[in-house]
């Protein structure tokens, strides 16, 4: 059912706003479907096969330097 969307507006569009039912269809905290709910460009997070992907940035200089 999900497989065709690829970010959390349009499945929310499809459950009619239910950001319970949207979190249960991909298996994650409904806090999380309303952290991603204003990214309609899609540029923080996407949908790919019914699995939640994020976006989680670049990583800091002080965790790409070696010891």
């Amino acid at each position: 059912m999900i497989g065709t969307l690829s970010t959390i507006p349009e499945l929310l569009v499809v459950t009619r706003g239910n950001q319970t039912e949207a979190a249960r269809q991909l298996n994650s905290n409904r806090a999380t479907v309303k952290k991603y709910s204003r990214d309609f460009q899609a540029t923080h997070h996407a949908i790919v096969n019914g699995v939640l992907m994020i976006y989680r940035g670049q990583l800091g200089e002080h965790k790409r330097r070696k010891p």
